[in-house]
């Protein structure tokens, strides 16, 4: 059995800049309704026979445009949220803003700590899921949460590459191989 990972297409949504945490958001939620921007797609080594999408936009789009068939969207698979700190207006330029949650994030700080649980219950559960079909299954998904069910993969004995960010619009393949074949 083969799991394909693949990141949506590009958008064009950037946040940069100086922002508070209400305006950083603000600027997710939009990022949530983005579009994608339909480009060249690598389709891997094909042969994919269900295909697992996160429900955003992005996502779907980019599912529909690499995948003929029945599509099963989930928020799942949707990538991490975080709780915005209470700092009023105080404005940081969004690189400080990243850095500051990845390391509430990576800390386990209370005002992350709820979302970065639900984060990785969600991955367990996707990767539960597929580890229990038996047919090769395209995921389309965002980067951050590709990089864990990579991980996560790689622990129950898939072979394939490490992610840490993944390029948009471009197929990992992990192969769960019985005990003995190499």
């Amino acid at each position: 059995m083969r799991i394909g990972l693949r990141r949506h297409f590009p958008i064009d949504e950037r946040p940069s800049g100086w922002r508070t945490a209400a305006e950083l958001v603000a600027w997710r939620d939009s990022y949530d309704q983005a579009g994608a921007i339909v480009g060249a797609a690598d389709l891997g080594s094909g042969g994919w026979q269900a295909c697992l999408s996160s429900d955003l936009p992005r996502t779907l789009i980019t599912a529909q445009t690499v995948f003929s068939g029945p599509i099963e969207a989930t928020p799942l698979l949707r990538e991490a949220q975080f709780t915005p700190f209470g700092t009023g207006g105080l404005r940081l330029p969004v690189w400080a803003w990243q850095l500051v949650l990845r390391g509430a994030w990576m800390t386990g700080h209370r005002s992350q700590r709820a979302c970065r649980d639900n984060f990785r219950e969600r991955v367990l559960t996707v990767v539960e899921r597929l580890c229990g079909q038996e047919v090769d299954t395209l995921v389309v998904s965002h980067a951050g949460m590709m990089a864990y069910l990579s991980a996560e993969l790689r622990r129950r004995g898939f072979v394939g590459p490490r992610l840490r960010i993944a390029r948009h619009a471009t197929v990992y393949a992990y192969e769960n191989r019985p005990e003995g074949r190499g």
